[in-house]
């Protein structure tokens, strides 16, 4: 049985995302009478290149509307962190503080996300326990039930041993798809008991145990490897030959093994593409520390964890290198540092696009920080942070990496 949410307004949500969607222009909203297109800072139009790193600075909603003529199922991982609705002030000028509210913010906004994506695009939509289950339902509405991927956990936190009822220790991560069954599996670095070895100058993962003699419990002493040598006695000529070209395509390699003058038959793969599943339970601590080798500690309140974003980025894009990824909710930068990193990893060339308002920095220990030469900046507002932060990630992770901040305008 699909259950159906209904709150007042929802009508009017998704008639509005589906007429966005299809490129109408809303000529009774704050949309304008004309359709909302990207600028470079010095006012003139620019058409981006879909593989191009972006930071634009505006409203989400006509930022994505824009976004369809270059970028339209062109995304391959949407993640997004929106406000957890706790009744702090934002600036978007259809946001209230209850559910119903709340949802027809979001509706449109995950349309337009949805008509983004490729094919074999995910969402993942990060939050806490106030919207969860009101998110889950309208995701199951927007993407259909059967392209729900299932809900991952974020430990974010250890202490609280002042909370009233018990320690508040996560979040949510509901994973929705634009279609499940093009979707591969969600992976990360493979952690085993194989070792990474530097092999003529390259860092791979050593298996030394991939051939067996048999299946089973062993003695302990007793040597469980298959050498080279008794493959035939053991497995046969297909097995043989099977190695062999394992061997000469360079998956295998041979290495001495014991006294007796055998050769154990070893995987060796390449770091950056050793991988195994990723666990639904992804434990990252701490964003702040993060922002603090990019001096911008306490510039903002609560950064999402580089790590959590990399490992989800990196969890559809392992084998993707050259993906884009979109991030509407872009707050400090986070999601263009963890590209930065996932790219880092393989050496890929992922690019982000981030939506960001220019919002002013209200957080209570936003200050002036000190730069490289020793001048104090200051950010009136988050998109000024977000750009500064990808400007110094950049130096850390990426060094030459560009990106175009672009303003949107909104339907003139």
């Amino acid at each position: 049985m699909t259950t159906v949410l209904e709150w007042t307004g929802k009508a009017a949500a998704f008639d509005l995302g589906r007429r966005l969607v299809d490129g109408a222009p809303e000529r009774e909203g704050h949309l304008g009478d004309g359709r909302p297109h990207l600028r470079d800072v010095d006012g003139t139009a620019h058409v981006p290149d879909p593989h191009e790193n972006l930071l634009v600075v505006g409203d989400n909603l006509p930022a994505l509307m824009a976004l369809l003529a270059t970028h339209r199922r062109q995304v391959k991982v949407v993640y997004i962190d929106p406000p957890y609705n706790t009744g702090n002030a934002h600036t978007y000028k259809d946001h209230g503080h209850d559910h119903a509210s709340w949802l027809s913010f979001m509706t449109p906004r995950l349309l337009l996300a949805r008509e983004l994506m490729r094919e074999d695009g995910v969402l993942f939509l990060h939050l806490d326990d106030k919207e969860s289950a009101w998110a889950q339902l309208l995701g199951h509405e927007i993407f259909g039930e059967d392209n729900s991927l299932g809900t991952l956990i974020h430990q974010r936190a250890k202490g609280g041993g002042n909370a009233r009822s018990f320690v508040r220790g996560h979040d949510y991560v509901h994973v929705w798809a634009r279609d499940a069954n093009q979707v591969g599996p969600f992976l990360t670095e493979k952690k085993s008991p194989a070792k990474l070895e530097v092999i003529n100058g390259r860092r791979m993962l050593v298996e030394t145990d991939v051939l067996r003699a048999g299946f089973g419990r062993y003695a302990r002493g007793s040597e469980r490897r298959l050498m080279y040598e008794d493959i035939v006695a053991v497995k046969g000529e297909g097995k043989l030959a099977e190695v062999d070209a394992k061997l000469e395509s360079g998956e295998y390699i041979l290495r001495s093994w014991g006294t007796e003058g055998k050769h154990a038959v070893v995987r060796v793969t390449p770091a950056e593409k050793a991988s195994s599943k990723l666990y639904s339970i992804i434990k990252a601590l701490g964003g702040q520390n993060d922002l603090e080798p990019l001096g911008l500690a306490g510039v903002f309140s609560y950064p999402k964890p580089v790590e959590l974003v990399k490992a989800l980025v990196a969890s559809q894009t392992f084998f993707d290198s050259d993906a884009i990824v979109l991030d509407f909710f872009a707050g400090s930068g986070t999601t263009a540092q963890a590209v930065m990193a996932a790219n880092e990893r393989d050496q890929g060339s992922r690019s982000f696009v981030l939506v960001q308002t220019p919002e002013p920095l209200r957080s209570k220990t936003a200050r002036a920080v000190v730069t490289a030469a020793g001048g104090g900046v200051e950010f009136p507002t988050i998109s000024e942070l977000t750009a500064e932060r990808i400007r110094r990630a950049a130096d850390v992770h990426s060094p030459g990496l560009t990106f175009t901040q672009l303003e949107v305008v909104d339907g003139e």
